[in-house]
């Protein structure tokens, strides 16, 4: 017992029971819905995807050589996952830290969210990998300024970026934190070499007119208003990613708040500006707890050195810890085995209802709309390639970059949808808990999706409550054929300020052919008395388009504001 307290005993024994405890785990548990997405990106390797940069992809590319089903998407999280382990360890410097390497790993294990990056791959997992080697390259770097302490802070830079884009914020609060970093030149030259290694990614972006800025910049935030519970929730976020011993350990960094250690400094910098950053972002919209995982490793090491020399708190952490322990593996044992308690978790259920899905539409092509989670779960379970549709709120992702999505070599098609709507179904699938899917067969579908439509005012437009109105519009056609729009139904779509209704009223007067590959002028009409349907909440219209009576209207053009005027 005296050898197994010693940290050379301790720390790779319970590492190597931890790694294999999180291989049963990834290998008995169903993808996540955003895990089979990330998958989809792994089909076609890339320098950049819609969402996130390709790091993620690497990461289940890596698993899938080895492996099928899921821990061919999990087992390289669970490799990284001992990385990560050992670079924080390597981080912490105390002279009793080999004394309480217990200690560590009940920070470590009793993190709830910490403990999930060992089984499931998002791109958190890599970033949380190349963020301990990031905070471990830069302690060696303020102890010794060697070649080597600057190539691992600029590998960890590189691989940060690679991750997730929110990662440069660590970079920022770090360098906030000691400007004395700007006098070193070699530094200069480290940050330099990190951003020769991202080129690749930002030439990718500038190719595909930077979708990820765009989306995560404007589109995703630009038509959210504030809700006061968006920042409630990010407060509470920040209590569930540690759950029990959180009261420990925001007690060790207030405490331990004033330093005048470089290191410890910028730690501190990090956990507040993470937190002021996510706090501001609940003013435009919702915000998750994985966005503030960063905090978690500089927490912990502060935490680890607070606790050792106040023993009374150590006492209160370490019942709190293990309650904490028994709460995670409890939680890990029924993701893992669906049926163990009434209710399905996200874990549950896909498996099931991809391959029934499968076996009642054999030989069809399945269109799923909006979600991009649906199609993901089907590709990965049925082993089947589907396409995907955006109609109107829908968001868009990563199948709108897929060459061939949409391109459809048979006939008839089967529609897949969430959207409980007044459209036929020929189907009802039930996923898990209250959620359904329907599907419809249409035959003969191209959606022509990809087709683009422009308003041709640079001021806001005013249509008027009492007369006809009428505006002229550009078609752009991508497509290698033409395309008739009578052939087409088109509506001026208006949006609620937050984008969670739309009304629609239909146009007239589109006639001609857009040729291929080329552009079309034409008007666009409607009756101004239709738009007492809307109310004062409507703010901004685009233009929606359907192909079909059983798909809704997809949207072609960007929104714009408008007014009313009643003349």
């Amino acid at each position: 017992m005296t050898k197994l307290r010693e940290a050379k005993y301790l720390l790779p024994l319970v590492i190597f029971a931890i790694f294999i405890l999180n291989l049963i785990q990834g290998a008995n548990t169903q993808l996540l819905a955003d895990e089979a997405y990330y998958w989809v990106y792994s089909q076609n390797m890339s320098w950049g995807y819609f969402d996130h940069p390709p790091m993620v992809a690497l990461w289940i590319f890596i698993s899938d050589f080895f492996f099928n089903h899921e821990i061919g998407v999990r087992f390289f999280s669970s490799v990284s996952y001992i990385g990560i382990i050992y670079l924080i360890w390597g981080t912490i410097q105390h002279p009793k830290k080999k004394q309480y390497t217990w200690l560590y790993l009940l920070l470590i294990f009793s993190t709830g969210l910490l403990n999930a990056y060992g089984f499931v791959t998002t791109p958190d997992t890599p970033l949380m990998f190349f963020l301990a080697l990031f905070l471990w390259s830069y302690r060696r770097y303020l102890s010794e300024k060697k070649l080597l302490n600057y190539v691992f802070i600029s590998i960890s830079i590189a691989g940060l970026f690679y991750s997730k884009y929110q990662s440069v914020l660590i970079i920022f609060f770090v360098l906030l934190s000691n400007l004395k970093l700007v006098k070193d030149y070699k530094l200069w030259l480290a940050f330099l070499g990190s951003i020769i290694i991202y080129s690749p990614h930002l030439y990718w972006q500038w190719l595909n007119d930077f979708p990820s800025f765009r989306y995560h910049l404007y589109e995703r935030v630009s038509v959210n208003s504030y809700k006061f519970r968006d920042t409630l929730n990010h407060f509470l976020n920040a209590v569930i990613i540690f759950g029990l011993t959180f009261f420990s350990i925001y007690k060790a960094f207030f405490k331990r708040f004033k330093t005048k250690d470089a290191f410890y400094r910028g730690l501190n910098f990090i956990i507040i500006g993470f937190f002021v950053f996510f706090f501001f972002s609940s003013f435009r919209g919702h915000v998750q707890p994985q966005w503030i995982s960063p905090i978690l490793f500089p927490l912990i090491i502060i935490s680890f050195n607070y606790l050792i020399e106040n023993k009374k708190d150590l006492k209160v952490f370490n019942y709190l810890a293990i309650i904490n322990i028994c709460i995670i593996l409890f939680l890990r044992v029924v993701v893992a085995n669906e049926g163990l308690i009434p209710y399905k978790t996200h874990f549950h259920g896909h498996k099931q209802w991809a391959l029934k899905l499968k076996e009642k539409t054999e030989g069809y092509e399945k269109m799923f709309i909006n979600r991009y989670q649906e199609p993901s779960i089907y590709w990965f379970y049925a082993q089947e390639k589907p396409h995907h549709l955006s109609i109107y709120l829908g968001r868009k992702n990563q199948y709108g970059l897929i060459p061939d999505n949409n391109q459809f070599q048979r006939d008839t098609i089967v529609k897949i949808t969430r959207i409980l709507d007044s459209l036929p179904k020929d189907y009802t699938f039930k996923k898990h808990n209250r959620n359904y899917l329907y599907a419809t067969y249409i035959k003969s579908f191209n959606p022509n999706n990809k087709l683009r439509v422009s308003i041709n005012s640079q001021e806001p437009i005013g249509f008027s409550s009492n007369k006809l109105n009428s505006f002229t519009v550009t078609f752009s056609n991508p497509y290698n054929r033409e395309i008739h729009l009578d052939k087409h139904k088109f509506f001026i779509v208006f949006h609620n300020k937050v984008a969670e209704k739309t009304e629609s009223i239909p146009l007239h007067k589109a006639i001609g052919i857009i040729p291929a590959k080329g552009t079309l002028v034409t008007l666009f009409e409607f009756d101004g008395r239709d738009l007492k349907i809307l109310t004062e909440d409507y703010k901004k219209f685009g233009i929606g388009m359907q192909v079909t009576n059983k798909v809704k209207a997809s949207s072609i053009s960007s929104v714009y504001p408008f007014s009313i005027k009643k003349y």
